[in-house]
């Protein structure tokens, strides 16, 4: 079972670390055996699971606890200036 870090940092890494094994395994994908294909679809679904741990610490550590449109129940999409 995947679980939650309490540090953002720490799910952060996890889903870091997760998503280059998940790429290493894609490696070939042409050739890829059903076997190898479930697999890997396996993994993309593991990969949501810490993206979504990711995402819940994130809005934990924020002040607001998450950003949203006032107008709207969906989170909302900031701008980034970079």
């Amino acid at each position: 079972m995947i679980e939650k870090k309490e540090l953002l940092s720490e799910n952060l890494k996890d889903f870091m670390d997760y998503a280059m094994d998940l790429l290493k395994s894609m490696d070939g994908t042409p050739e890829h055996t059903p076997a190898q294909q479930e697999l890997v679809n396996a993994k993309i679904q593991n990969l949501k699971i810490y993206l979504e741990h990711l995402e819940t610490s994130y809005n934990e550590n924020t002040p607001q606890g998450s950003i949203s449109d006032e107008n709207h129940d969906t989170p909302a999409i900031p701008d980034i200036v970079l």
